[in-house]
């Protein structure tokens, strides 16, 4: 389907192949998102309790879809965690997910999760603007860093490489329509920039050579100001773009109980707060902030539906592709 494609790019395909899966197995195969760090210590923990292997590859989600792709007629993944929920929703239309209701769900924001059971939140991200500390404070929103009132340079993590700003920039045009369109043309003459992806744009911002970051994912941010660095995380007074980040259980797994216990472990108290100490929002309700993000609370909130979102990714990357991202500009003199 379209967005599996964007994702994929150029895949292996073998034709009249049944899947051939290896059984014989002992352990468990999972393919997460970042932060690797965190899925190394959630399978450390679950491989000392229950006591089964865990063999892990961490990556983008776009790496793991292309993945998925190269391996769908000699499957390896059990589980997979994603960092976007439209990769997880491409997988369940394409009948690729096993259906399951993990335990400890209850206490857990519903609304997250996919309503057919396919797929679970296990914790999610809110993308925003980073801003240099000397930023910090003013009463600005989407539309002043997109329409060119910023006057500072701004920097975006490329859509096509950050899963976390492509998420944003669809959720921003299913939400804003036309208007979209118009601020991001008028964010690139004034001066817009593009950085190949996350860390290249955080780096940027570190180095003084932006004031700005548009389609920054909080928990990165958060990260950096642990470590000492002198920037900080705004939310524009419309909302930030929500992005969850579900697990899945592959349908060829031969292992689903296996699979099912793993799934289930990421809604334990014990592994959602060390997902909310990694500044990750986590999925239940009751587990407590990071002390560095609950000094900004919860912001306001924005997410587009699903369905509407699966039907115009690929319409809504490319557009942004040709006419923002890749095109010719005549940048704005500042007066």
């Amino acid at each position: 389907m379209d967005f599996r494609l964007l994702l994929v790019g150029t895949f292996l395909v073998v034709c009249g192949c049944s899947p051939k899966i290896d059984d014989q197995r002992e352990g468990l195969v999972v393919y997460a998102a970042g932060p690797r760090p965190l899925a190394e210590a959630v399978i450390q923990a679950f491989t000392a309790e229950t006591g089964i292997p865990v063999e892990l590859f961490a990556a983008t989600t776009g790496q793991i879809m292309a993945r998925l792709e190269a391996e769908r007629y000699r499957p390896r993944a059990d589980v997979v965690l994603f960092a976007s929920e439209l990769a997880a929703a491409a997988l369940k239309q394409e009948g690729r997910l096993l259906n399951y209701s993990p335990s400890g769900l209850e206490t857990t924001h519903g609304d997250w999760h996919d309503p057919d059971g396919y797929f679970w939140a296990t914790s999610a991200a809110v993308v925003g603007v980073a801003v240099r500390s000397e930023w910090f404070g003013l009463p600005l929103d989407w539309d002043d860093f997109l329409g060119g009132n910023f006057s500072g340079r701004v920097t975006m993590p490329s859509p096509s490489r950050s899963g976390a700003a492509g998420d944003f920039v669809l959720a921003y045009v299913l939400r804003e329509g036309e208007e979209a369109w118009y601020q991001f043309r008028s964010a690139r003459r004034s001066g817009l920039q593009f950085s190949a992806a996350n860390s290249q744009a955080i780096t940027s911002l570190l180095i003084g050579a932006f004031d700005a970051i548009v389609g920054a994912v909080d928990y990165l941010i958060y990260r950096q100001i642990e470590n000492g660095a002198d920037i900080r995380m705004l939310y524009p007074s419309s909302g930030g773009a929500l992005v969850t980040r579900p697990i899945a259980i592959l349908s060829h797994t031969p292992f689903p109980e296996r699979a099912s216990r793993f799934v289930d472990f990421y809604f334990t108290p014990q592994v959602q707060q060390m997902t909310a100490d990694f500044h990750i929002l986590p999925a239940c309700r009751e587990t407590a902030f990071s002390a560095i993000r609950a000094v900004d609370g919860m912001p306001p909130l924005f997410s587009p539906d699903i369905e509407q979102a699966l039907s115009h990714h690929g319409i809504v990357m490319r557009r942004f592709q040709v006419e923002i991202e890749r095109a010719a500009v005549v940048r704005e003199r500042r007066k």
